[in-house]
């Protein structure tokens, strides 16, 4: 036996599909439940009265040949009794028998009405809620009543909407009561299931001073929602299986309704209380007709009129159903329209989700207006943004601010909701990296780091506030910006009056087409454009600052930059980097930059330099990069360039040192490793004010001994080549630090390397076995063991 509490627990656990029944629906129930009960009942009084008691005809068997029993059956009604007073002489058990033979031949509609009449009603019912049990629309909406239930849950809701719609608590308490007593009946029809959708009749509002923050337990609770409220509109929104079945099963119920009222009239004529039988059992009884009286007739016949006026309004408010569902475009609900909330980002939905909040609007509309705020990117942000605030506390930026090499206080972010409040009050702060953060917005309160100098982006979306920008417009000296579409490069940046250096990393052409940045006009101050993209040509946007600035580096990841001549606009430039830009050949453009002062053409496709020699002409030239080419010979004109301090030419195809280049006095800094050079030229010795030279890498097998009047080197890289012997001259390298020997040829080393007094272990790479092949005492004296 199951027991009440039993029971009343399967009732408390069926779904809360009422807030999906417009009004119609509701009534279209209210009548299938009449429907219900007077089929029940019709069939209660067909079970217990459902009998016939026959008499027989006045006339004999030979006086009714030939006549009709319509002819008898007024003639009956005319004539109270029997004409004659007549008696029958039968017995009982025959008039029993005839009155089971004449029950069979009362007609079906009348016997059967009950029975039909409670097959169609559950057949509507069944019909009705169909969307509620069918597996694939049931769990949509299951799930959409577990994401309304926690819309509405309190304590933590009304804070987070408080919170996140910037109202007071205390307004959205009024806006709930000025929805009235249907609101309240709205959120009470979701108490069903005392366990999972138990919604409060109205939002408790958070107590005065509590709107503003937030708990973490509370703001977490907030983002899983708006996560799930996410992934189910995701999910919702890829078919329309509710929207369908619910149009079919109103399109079955009219049709069910029409074959109802069209042959209903052309039965309910036939139901008579009198009834004229012919039982053929003259043999038996001796009688051909008999007059039959069936019991129920009278009560069936204002029931089945009752019945077919029930079955009229419901067809009729099937027909409505149909025009809304048919008529409107319930496969799209646009919040904007109705202006049900202050947001104004709030996307249209779609298919399933959307026909949800069409049902559940027809019901009240309050449901959507508090959905409304978990469909809000501006909401979700905000309540974001306020959960970050409570995680960051001052002590927490403070723990993760580092010190650069410069001696600069340096703060990054990584992956945050945005930028937490509490890093406007580490004042000290001068550079500022923020990667992969969303939703970032630099609010007023950055007026308060007067010490910041360097913002640093990479792939995040940023805004600013107006009187932010302004603050930074003359605060900012440099800024870089790592993007993945160009709109992840923020407009504010070519406001920024005083920005000395902008680095720009990412793709700036759309199928080998170039795209435009944005006007520079506004940077007014620029000295350094670092531009790490693909390029074929130069953005011609860069003539905005063409005249002040002094370096240009152009990163071009292998795309051949095809057109140059926008660099004869730039006479100030001091520095150019042109990398990986396919070059083939020193650009002409350069000759014109009088004032150039660094060249570096790394990674291109040079091969030869033969117009090394037009560089004479640039006074202020003194650092050349030809590294990561394919350049086999060093022009003997290279010379001409008096002033040529640095020269860089590290992995290319060089096999000869030309002399010449060991007769520019002023060449302190040579670079040429990974090459294939077999002799160091005795003309090195002419290099005075040498002091870093880097040849690891080549085919060198004896160094010339001019190599060491170079007494001014301070670092000797020699790595990685055939030497086989170090002369005892290296000890007139008095001012060495750095000595790479690793990868040679050496047995021992020459005592005369403890002379060099700078050199220290640390300093010295080279086989340990052979460095262990010195004196002890020099490898004491160079801090070693």
């Amino acid at each position: 036996m199951f027991s009440v509490s039993d029971v009343s627990s399967l009732e408390d656990k069926q779904p809360a599909f009422r807030i999906f029944k417009p009004w119609w629906d509701t009534f279209m129930d209210y009548l299938t439940i009449i429907m219900l009960l007077l089929a029940i009942f019709g069939c209660s009084i067909q079970l217990y009265m459902d009998e016939t008691f026959c008499l027989p005809h006045f006339k004999k068997a030979d006086e009714t040949k030939g006549t009709k029993p319509s002819e008898i059956n007024s003639t009956l009604k005319n004539t109270p009794g029997t004409s004659d007073g007549r008696v029958t002489k039968l017995f009982n058990w025959q008039y029993f028998f005839v009155n089971q033979i004449c029950y069979g031949q009362i007609p079906w509609f009348t016997r059967f009405f009950s029975y039909l009449i409670l097959f169609h009603t559950v057949v509507l019912i069944i019909c009705s809620n169909f969307c509620f049990t069918y597996p694939k629309t049931s769990s949509k909406m299951q799930q959409f009543l577990n994401i309304l239930q926690k819309c509405f849950q309190s304590p933590w809701t009304s804070k987070a909407l408080s919170t996140a719609v910037g109202v007071d608590a205390s307004e959205v308490e009024e806006a709930l009561e000025r929805q009235g007593t249907s609101g309240n009946d709205a959120m009470s029809s979701l108490n069903t299931d005392a366990s999972t959708l138990k919604i409060p009749t109205r939002i408790h509002s958070s107590t005065p001073g509590s709107g503003s923050s937030l708990d973490k337990n509370d703001a977490e609770q907030a983002k899983a929602l708006f996560e799930k409220v996410r992934k189910f509109r995701l999910h919702v929104e890829e078919k329309d299986t509710i929207y369908k079945f619910y149009a079919g099963q109103t399109l079955f119920k009219t049709i069910h309704c029409l074959v109802i009222i069209g042959y209903f009239p052309a039965y309910i004529y036939v139901v008579d209380f009198f009834n004229i039988c012919e039982p053929n059992a003259i043999s038996l009884v001796f009688y051909t007709t008999f007059m039959c009286t069936y019991t129920t007739a009278r009560f069936i016949g204002k029931m089945a009129l009752l019945y077919l006026g029930l079955v009229v309004i419901y067809w009729l408010l099937c027909i409505h159903t149909i025009f809304w569902v048919f008529r409107k475009t319930l496969k799209q609900y646009s919040f904007e329209k109705r202006g049900e909330n202050q947001f104004t980002d709030i996307p249209d939905v779609t298919n399933d989700f959307a026909f949800m909040l069409h049902l559940i609007d027809q019901y009240d509309t309050l449901y959507c207006k508090r959905l409304a705020v978990f469909l809000s990117e501006v909401s979700e942000k905000k309540l974001k943004l306020l959960s970050l605030n409570n995680d960051w506390t001052v002590e927490k930026v403070k723990m993760h601010l580092t010190k650069t090499k410069k001696d600069q206080f340096e703060l990054y972010l990584f992956m945050l909701q945005g930028i937490p409040e509490s890093v406007y009050d580490v004042t000290e702060l001068q550079i500022l990296r923020l990667e992969l953060c969303s939703n970032v917005k630099i609010s007023n309160k950055i007026t308060q780091l007067d010490q910041l100098e360097e913002i640093w982006l990479s792939h995040c979306v940023t805004e600013v506030t107006p009187s932010a920008l302004m603050w930074l417009r003359q605060q900012l000296k440099k800024v870089g910006v790592k993007y993945v579409s160009r709109d992840e490069i923020p407009e504010w940046i070519y406001k920024l009056i005083q920005l000395k250096e902008l680095y720009l990393t990412g793709k700036l052409a759309i199928e080998k087409k170039a795209v435009e940045l944005e006007s520079l006009k506004g940077l007014r101050s620029l000295k350094v454009l670092y531009l790490k993209s693909s390029l074929s040509k130069l953005p011609s946007t860069i003539i905005d600052v063409a005249f002040h600035l002094l370096k240009l580096c152009i990163h071009n990841d292998k795309t051949k930059l095809l057109s140059l001549s926008i660099l004869k606009k730039m006479v100030n430039l001091t520095q150019i980097e042109l990398h990986n830009c396919e070059l083939d050949k020193i650009p002409t453009a350069i000759y014109t930059l009088s004032k150039l002062q660094v060249l570096d053409l790394k990674g291109n496709n040079l091969t030869k330099i033969e117009e090394i020699a037009n560089l004479q002409y640039l006074e202020k030239l003194s650092c050349l990069k030809f590294w990561f080419n394919m350049i086999k010979t060093i022009p003997p004109t290279i010379n001409r360039i008096k002033k040529l301090e640095y020269l860089y030419f590290s992995n290319n195809q060089i096999e000869v040192l030309p002399k010449v280049l060991f007769s520019i006095e002023k060449l302190h800094y040579f670079d040429a490793h990974n090459n294939n050079i077999s002799i160091i030229p005795t003309d090195i010795g002419n290099l005075k004010n040498l002091y870093y030279l880097d040849l690891g890498y080549n085919k060198i097998e004896t160094l010339p001994d001019q190599l060491f009047k170079c007494n001014k080197l301070m670092t000797l890289k020699l790595s990685n080549n055939l030497i086989s012997n170090l002369s005892s001259k290296i000890s007139k390298l008095s001012q060495l630090t750095l000595l790479e020997l690793q990868g040679n040829n050496l047995d021992k080393l020459p005592v005369e390397i403890g002379q060099c007094t700078l050199l220290r272990h640390s300093g010295f790479v080279i086989e340990q076995y052979i460095y262990e092949s010195l004196p002890s005492e020099i490898r004491e004296k160079m801090g070693g063991t």
